[in-house]
C-alpha cells in the first residue's frame, strides 16, 4: 500500500502518532498481517531522544520487533545514588542485575531516534502499510463499522481520507484522540517540570566516568544525572512551582548547571528545554472503534524509566487482539480486555514513580551507614482478561529460556500463542485439544530440555500456555489439565464466551 498514490485508502487499523508506542504497534500489526496506516506530523524521526531506558522485558519486545541488532549500540547501567544537599549518600541502588530470565540484560540506555528510524523503515517496506510522515489528522468521523480519518500533508496541504476499521491514538500526552473520545484523566498528583540538558562531552571527567547515575535532593532544584546512550550525558533540574521556564531554558542556565563538571567549551549541547512530567491515567481507553495507547492513555514521572516501556507493553497486548477481532476470530468485546489487563499493570509503575518523584525534594541522609539496595524487577500481574483465573501464575510474565539449539524462545515461537511443556503431557491431550491449538495457530514447542525444562518445572508445572505478549494464560500439571486449560482459552477467545460490554 503506497500512501503516495492519489485517492482514499481502506485499512484495518490507523495508528495516529509515531513515537515509540505507535511505531511498535504498527510493526506488530504487520506481524499480524493487517493493513495499516501510520500517521505522524514529523517527516523524520525527532533528532533528540525523549525516552532513554529499556528494561529486559521491553528488550524482549524489541527482539520481536526486529530491533535486536541495535543492542550492540546500547549502554548498560550502573549504581544509582541518592544524595542529600551536602552530597552525603542517602541510598545506593545497584541498578544492573545482569542477564535475566528474560534472555537480556536487566537494563539498558538506548538512543530513541535509532529505534524510530528502523521502525519507520519497516513500515515503509511493508506492502500493506501506508506511511503518512509529515501529515496531520484534521478530523475523525464515526462511520458505524469504521472510522473516517481525514489527513492533510503539512508541506503541500494535500488532503486524503483513510477509512479504518479501528483507530489507535498514540499521539502523546496531549492526545487529540483522547479528547475526541471524551476520556477523562485521573491525576496521581506527581506533576513536575524539569529542565533537561543533554550533552556529548569532548573531554572525560573522572567524577562522571562509568555508568553510575545520581539524584541530589533536598536542594531548591533537585538535580539528576544519568549517562544515557554513550557518549551522551543527561542532566535534569527539577523546577519549583514559581520557577520561570523561559529563564531556565536560556543557554547560560545550562552552562551554570554543568559548571561543577564542565566548561562550556567542553561539550556539545544537544538539548536544553523544560518538560512537564505529568502523572495521569485516562479513562476509558476504548470508545467503540477508537483506542488509546502509550502516553495518550497514561503518563508517569521518569524516575523508574518505565514510561516508554509501558507504552510498548500496551502495543504488545493490543496488536494480537486487534488481529483476532479484525479477522473475525473473536468479537469486538475482546478489546475490552486490553484496558482491564493493562490498567492495573501500568498503575503499579505509575504509583511508584509518583512516590519517587514526590520524595526527591526531601532526601536527607541519616547518621547510619547508607543502605545499598539491590534493584529488584517489578513484575506486576495483568488484570482480569485473557487468563485462567484458577491459577495464580496466569497473567504473570513468562521467562524466555534458550532452547537446546541455543535460540531464544520467542525467536522459535514467534508473536503467537505457544504451548511449552513435557512432550508426554503434550502428546497425551485429546484430539479436540490438538485441533483447538491448530485453529489458534499456536506454536507447540516439542523440545523440553535444559533451560526450557528447568523453567517450566520451576513453576511447579508440566506445561504452560504463553500468550503472544509473553504473559502466561495458565499452567498445568498433566494432560487432562491441559485439555481443560486449552478449552478455557478457546472459550475466552470465541464469540459465544466473551461477555458483551
Amino acid at each position: 500500500m503506497d500512501s503516495r498514490v492519489n485517492g482514499d485508502v481502506d485499512v484495518d487499523v490507523a495508528v495516529i502518532g509515531c513515537g515509540t508506542t505507535g511505531l511498535a504497534l504498527g510493526r506488530l500489526l504487520e506481524l499480524e498481517g493487517l493493513r495499516v496506516a501510520v500517521i505522524d506530523r514529523g517527516r523524520m524521526p525527532m533528532a533528540r531522544p525523549r525516552a532513554t531506558h529499556v528494561d529486559d522485558e521491553t528488550m524482549r519486545a524489541f527482539q520481536t520487533l526486529g530491533l535486536q541488532h541495535l543492542e550492540k549500540d546500547f549502554s548498560l547501567v550502573g549504581m544509582y545514588r541518592h544524595y542529600d544537599s551536602q552530597w552525603r549518600t542517602v541510598m545506593e541502588f545497584d541498578w544492573h542485575r545482569g542477564r535475566t530470565e528474560q534472555g537480556w540484560q536487566s537494563d539498558y540506555m538506548f538512543h530513541q531516534p535509532d529505534f524510530e528510524a528502523v521502525l519507520r523503515g519497516y513500515a515503509h517496506n511493508y506492502a500493506n502499510a501506508g506511511t503518512y510522515f509529515g501529515w496531520e489528522v484534521t478530523t475523525l468521523k464515526d462511520a458505524g463499522d469504521s472510522v473516517l480519518v481525514n489527513v492533510r500533508e503539512i508541506a503541500t496541504a494535500q488532503d486524503r481520507q483513510i477509512r479504518a476499521s479501528f483507530v489507535v491514538g498514540c499521539d502523546g500526552a496531549n492526545s487529540s484522540v483522547r479528547e475526541l473520545m471524551g476520556s477523562t484523566q485521573i491525576d496521581h498528583n506527581a506533576t513536575h517540570r524539569s529542565l533537561i540538558i543533554d550533552i556529548i562531552p569532548f573531554v572525560a571527567k573522572d567524577e562522571l566516568a562509568g555508568r553510575d547515575a545520581f539524584i541530589q535532593g533536598a536542594i531548591r532544584n533537585p538535580l539528576t544525572f544519568a549517562p544515557i546512550a554513550a557518549p551522551r550525558l543527561r542532566f535534569e533540574l527539577m523546577l519549583r512551582p514559581d520557577d520561570d521556564s523561559a529563564a531556565f531554558e536560556r543557554t547560560e542556565k545550562a552552562y551554570e548547571v554543568l559548571s561543577p563538571w564542565f566548561s562550556p567549551d567542553e561539550y556539545r549541547m544537544l538539548r536544553c528545554d523544560v518538560y512537564e512530567w505529568r502523572s495521569l491515567t485516562a479513562t476509558p481507553w476504548r470508545a467503540g472503534r477508537l483506542l488509546l495507547a502509550g502516553d495518550s492513555a497514561h503518563t508517569m514521572p521518569p524516575h523508574l524509566g518505565q514510561g516508554m516501556c509501558s507504552g510498548i507493553r500496551d502495543a504488545t497486548n493490543l496488536a494480537w487482539k486487534l488481529g483476532r477481532v479484525i479477522r473475525g476470530d473473536s468479537p469486538i468485546e475482546l478489546l475490552d480486555t486490553y484496558e482491564t489487563e493493562r490498567r492495573p499493570h501500568v498503575g503499579a509503575y505509575t504509583t511508584l514513580a509518583a512516590e519517587w518523584a514526590n520524595k526527591i525534594e526531601a532526601l536527607v541522609a541519616s547518621a547510619d551507614e547508607p543502605p545499598v539496595v539491590r534493584a529488584e524487577a517489578l513484575r506486576p500481574r495483568l488484570g482480569p482478561g485473557v487468563r485462567d483465573d484458577t491459577n495464580e501464575l496466569a497473567g504473570t510474565l513468562s521467562a524466555q529460556p534458550r532452547t537446546a539449539s541455543g535460540r531464544l524462545l520467542d525467536d522459535v515461537v514467534g508473536y503467537r500463542f505457544a504451548v511449552v511443556g513435557d512432550p508426554v503431557v503434550l502428546s497425551g491431550t485429546s484430539d479436540r485439544t490438538k485441533a483447538m491449538l491448530e485453529s489458534l495457530d499456536a506454536q507447540v514447542l516439542q523440545e523440553f530440555s535444559g533451560e526450557v525444562r528447568d523453567w517450566v518445572r520451576s513453576l511447579g508445572a508440566a506445561a504452560v500456555i504463553i500468550r503472544p505478549d509473553r504473559y502466561l494464560f495458565g499452567a498445568v500439571g498433566d494432560s487432562a489439565e491441559l485439555d481443560v486449560l486449552v478449552a478455557a482459552l478457546e472459550t475466552t477467545l470465541q464469540p459465544s464466551a466473551v461477555p458483551a460490554s
